[in-house]
């Protein structure tokens, strides 16, 4: 299985136009080049990525599913690999869910033989582990863009089961100490979560696409994934991609998409000073390529 790893035009604020942050993206070294909005129309953006022998993602925004059909009719013209949605909305029903996912599956089948996946990301349908859980499993036909860092943002952990007992109480006694600081984030880990591996391992056999940006259990992109915590962060993450990838391969994909997107200000951490962020989105970027292909080829 070939894998082919895409850049994301977010986080590209400094170079301005589609034409010009493709040839950065090409120059960098990636294989393809993910957009949810262009400078350019279609049929520039294609001479272009015919000329840089760029893929395409497409990224496309759909709330309800005649925003689906309209945008997934203009996204096609670009000629992508592949469709990516933010679809739906977090404050729908898991009944609306359904209703919504049934139209726009529908329509995807009728318009087109691409791949279309949607996102786990917050805002959205997918917005944690265990509405995903739900639709996935009643949804056969629904694949995702495994986007993990928002799962971990919502569920405030990392996704992994507790392992030890809750306290007999969440009111704690003022340490006599005042040095001693109360173990806040060590109490949320404690709390009982029985299902988490099993909402994982559904979300990662149904991914065909993956958002390999690193987040932790209170940001959906860390300061720095390459050092420190950031880094532990790191290979947490890699344990879930290396499965999505092993399952796409048993699948018989013939190639996986991957888009290591990391985004600017005011997503990524930034000083509060200056406002800049503390880590180049890009450089980030180029950095998580050349580890997932050392990984993977």
């Amino acid at each position: 299985m070939e894998i082919l790893i895409t850049k994301s035009d977010w986080g590209m604020d400094a170079i301005p136009g589609t034409p010009a942050r493709m040839e950065a993206v090409k120059a960098a070294g990636f294989d393809g080049f993910e957009a949810f909005f262009l400078t350019c129309d279609a049929a520039e953006f294609k001479d272009k990525a015919s000329e840089l022998e760029l893929k395409h993602v497409a990224g496309l925004l759909a709330p309800n599913p005649e925003m689906f059909r309209k945008g997934l009719a203009q996204v096609l013209e670009r000629d992508p690999i592949l469709v990516n949605c933010h679809g739906g909305r977090d404050y729908h029903t898991h009944e609306e869910s359904l209703e919504y996912f049934a139209e726009v599956l529908k329509i995807a089948k009728e318009e087109t033989d691409i791949p279309v996946v949607w996102e786990t990301h917050r805002r959205c349908n997918l917005y944690s582990p265990w509405a995903t859980e739900r639709l996935l499993t009643d949804l056969p036909d629904l694949m995702i863009n495994a986007d993990f860092s928002h799962f971990c943002v919502v569920s405030e952990g990392d996704m992994t089961e507790s392992t030890g007992e809750p306290p007999d109480s969440m009111i704690l006694d003022t340490p006599t100490d005042p040095t001693v600081r109360p173990p806040y984030s060590g109490l949320i880990q404690m709390l009982p979560d029985p299902r988490k591996e099993a909402m994982m391992e559904i979300a990662i056999k149904r991914a065909d696409h993956i958002h390999a940006r690193v987040g932790d259990a209170h940001r959906p992109q860390c300061a720095d994934p390459r050092i420190g915590e950031g880094l532990k962060w790191t290979k947490h993450f890699e344990g879930w991609w290396d499965r999505i990838i092993d399952h796409a391969r048993a699948r018989g994909r013939k190639w996986f998409t991957i888009c290591p997107e990391y985004g600017s200000v005011p997503y990524a951490p930034a000083d509060p000073v200056t406002n800049e962020a503390l880590s180049d989105p890009f450089e980030l970027a180029v950095w998580a390529k050349d580890r997932l292909r050392a990984a993977h080829g």
